[in-house]
């Protein structure tokens, strides 16, 4: 069962080992898969300076990434409403980001301020 969270253009912030960017996403969406939930982002720079530092994350520095966040009230209010109604059947929350190809993280989710949710990925 796949939910979508926000059709629409947001932003997300990946943290690694040479600091952060900001980077354009779409489609973001959160899929049951049996015992586990996986929260898809696929990514959608909207520049050329976003489009170089996502290639640099993605194609050198992806086993860096430490945190993932974003910061937008539609998305987290949809991600607590799918996450709250299948609570008993979610034992674990993985991280799909999209860029060229798929890149899956195990993360540990966080609420963060009033609108934003924080995957901390497992290391």
């Amino acid at each position: 069962m796949i939910r979508s969270l926000r059709k629409g253009q947001t932003s997300i912030e990946i943290w690694y080992k040479f600091g952060e960017d900001s980077i354009g996403a779409k489609q973001t969406e959160i899929e049951l898969m049996g015992d586990h939930a996986v929260f898809r982002i696929k990514l959608a720079p909207v520049s050329g300076d976003q489009s170089y530092d996502a290639n640099n994350i993605f194609l050198k520095n992806s086993q860096t990434i430490t945190k993932v966040i974003i910061r937008d009230s539609h998305i987290r209010k949809n991600a607590e409403h799918f996450l709250n109604a299948y609570t008993d059947r979610i034992s674990y929350v993985n991280l799909e980001l999209v860029h060229n190809k798929s890149h899956i993280f195990a993360v540990n989710l966080k609420r963060l301020d009033n609108d934003g949710l924080e995957f901390q990925i497992k290391t």
